[in-house]
Formats: structure tokens, C-alpha cells, sequence
């Protein structure tokens, strides 16, 4: 008799259990649903998002992305980041229901990235599990710091960037204080350089401001230098010449991330613009004046900046 019992009760949880998981199925469904009429979402110039569905088993997100920030071939060794990205992302805020209902349901998600440009493609998937892991880790991280973390991920996959014909970033780390990027300079090319630090420093702050323009992106960078701000971390900027082995580097202090935001280096000449300036000034002096001689005069502000200094902190 007992055993007859036995039986029974472990049949009618059983069914309460299955029932239990259709019904948390039948809510992701329809959340899903839901949010796949609103599809193609934009994502401004970075992609957008083409559409979201169940079959029973998993729940798949396609993109579409703009190769032009990064090519989706790239992304294929970093997967183990770009899954951290997006648990991050799916954390906490718009997008938390959908991963409760994942995870209440126990399936998985995919999320399948289709370059723009070259129509290659990338697929991630994770479990219910990874995602409850990911939602538990970043649970307690303010909007800012996740943005911070989410713009430090996407940047590292993409390395190494190329700045220009002869920089290429090639490292980037985030502490508890700053932001660091490590740069490598072909010297060969560009000659020695680094000692002009503060062209350096004017150059990293107009570019700041100059990636403030234009759209979504420019908004999102925006956002990320105010949470640079509120979290009380500046950027630090290493460069290292190939062939020299010599190295320099400087911080930009929160102050000074304020101070671009607020529209100081709005319109400023680039770095590259003085650069060329000051050769067409040595050109000229060369050509019509071999005998021009400024030490007495002040030194003008393109002098300044490229004026070796003593020390690089």
C-alpha cells in the first residue's frame, strides 16, 4: 500500500512539475512574441536588432552588425567575453523579464550576429545556468559601472585597432582607478614622437571631443565619460616606440574628462593638424630663411606641447 502511494505522489508532482515548466514556457512564448513584433529594432549605427523567437528549446536573437566598429570575424575568438557582455547586459533593466522567463523555463539562449558588410556570422549560446550566473555576478554594479565594463569588453575585442598609419592600440585593462590603453608606435616610420607628450595628451583630448559627435554612438560615448566620472576613474594612455624601446605615458584625470564633456575642446585643431602646421612652418623657415633665428621670441603653443618634458607620469 505504501509503495501504491509512493507511486502516486511522485506521479502527481511529476505532472505539477511539467505543467509548471509548459506554463513558464507558454510566458516566454508570448513575451517573446511581444517583443519580436517590434522587431527590426536600430541599434543607431552600430546594427540593429532583426528579430527574436522561440522553437520550445531556445530562445534566438539575430543582428545585424556594422562591420565598420567591428568585424564580426574578429569577435569569433572572444566569445567567452562577448557572453560575459551580453549576461551583463541582460542583468538588470529592459531586458531582465526575458531572462527570468529563460531561466524559469530552462532553455537556452542564442544569439547569432550577421556582419553588415561581409554577411559572416557568429553564434553564441548559453544555458539557463550561465545566464543565472552572469545575472547573480553583475546584480549589485551600478548602470555606470556596467556601462564601463561594457565599453572595455567591446573595445577589447576589436584589438589590436589601428590609429593611424603608424599607432595601433593594442592593449587595454581596467583598474579600480582608470582605464588604461597601451599603444605601439612604428618609429620607423613616424620617427621618434613620444617625447612630445602634451601633443600626445592635446591629441587624446580632441579626439574625446570629436567622439562625442554624431548619433548613437556619439551619445553612448557621452554616457561612458560621465560614468568614467561618477566612478571616479580617468584614463591612462601608454605608448611604446618599436624600434627605440622607449615608453611614455600620461593621465587624463576626471577633471579633465569634465572638462570635455562641458565643450572645452570643442573645435580644436586635432593633433595631426598641428603636426602638420608645425612641418610646414620648419619647411618655410628652411626654404626662406636659413638664417631665422626665434631663441630670443616666446615659444608659440605648438612648441609647447611637442617641448620634451623631464618627467612622464
Amino acid at each position: 500500500m505504501k509503495g501504491i502511494i509512493k507511486s502516486l505522489v511522485l506521479a502527481i508532482m511529476t505532472s505539477v512539475l511539467f505543467a509548471s515548466c509548459d506554463e513558464q514556457k507558454k510566458e516566454l512564448k508570448s513575451l517573446v512574441e511581444k517583443m519580436n513584433s517590434e522587431c527590426p529594432l536600430p541599434l543607431g549605427d552600430i546594427g540593429s536588432v532583426n528579430s527574436i523567437m522561440f522553437d520550445g528549446e531556445v530562445v534566438e536573437m539575430k543582428f545585424t552588425s556594422n562591420e565598420s566598429f567591428a568585424p564580426v570575424s574578429s569577435l569569433s575568438n572572444h566569445q567567452q567575453e562577448l557572453k560575459e557582455m551580453l549576461g551583463m547586459s541582460f542583468s538588470k533593466g529592459s531586458n531582465d523579464k526575458l531572462v527570468e522567463k529563460i531561466i524559469a523555463a530552462g532553455v537556452n539562449f542564442r544569439s547569432v550576429f550577421v556582419g553588415m558588410q561581409t554577411g559572416e556570422k557568429i553564434v553564441l549560446e548559453v544555458t539557463p545556468d550561465d545566464l543565472k550566473t552572469y545575472a547573480d555576478k553583475y546584480s549589485n554594479m551600478t548602470d555606470q559601472q556596467k556601462l564601463i565594463v561594457t565599453m572595455y569588453i567591446g573595445t577589447k575585442v576589436k584589438l589590436p585597432v589601428a590609429v593611424d598609419n603608424t599607432t595601433k592600440l593594442v592593449g587595454l585593462s581596467l583598474t579600480s582607478d582608470a582605464l588604461k590603453y597601451k599603444f605601439e608606435v612604428n618609429d620607423a616610420e613616424a620617427g621618434e614622437y613620444i617625447d612630445a607628450i602634451g601633443l600626445l595628451k592635446y591629441g587624446a583630448l580632441t579626439n574625446m571631443a570629436n567622439s562625442l559627435k554624431g548619433g548613437m554612438m556619439g551619445e553612448r560615448n557621452r554616457q561612458f565619460y560621465q560614468a568614467l566620472i561618477d566612478c571616479n576613474q580617468g584614463a591612462e594612455y601608454e605608448y611604446h616606440e618599436l624600434q627605440t624601446g622607449k615608453k611614455a605615458s600620461f593621465r587624463i584625470s576626471t577633471d579633465e574628462i569634465r572638462e570635455v564633456l562641458n565643450g572645452k575642446w570643442d573645435n580644436q585643431p586635432t593633433a595631426q593638424e598641428w603636426e602638420d602646421l608645425g612641418k610646414a612652418m620648419e619647411e618655410f623657415i628652411e626654404t626662406y630663411d636659413n638664417s631665422y633665428d626665434n631663441d630670443d621670441e616666446e615659444p608659440t603653443y605648438y612648441e609647447e606641447l611637442v617641448a620634451p618634458v623631464e618627467e612622464v607620469y
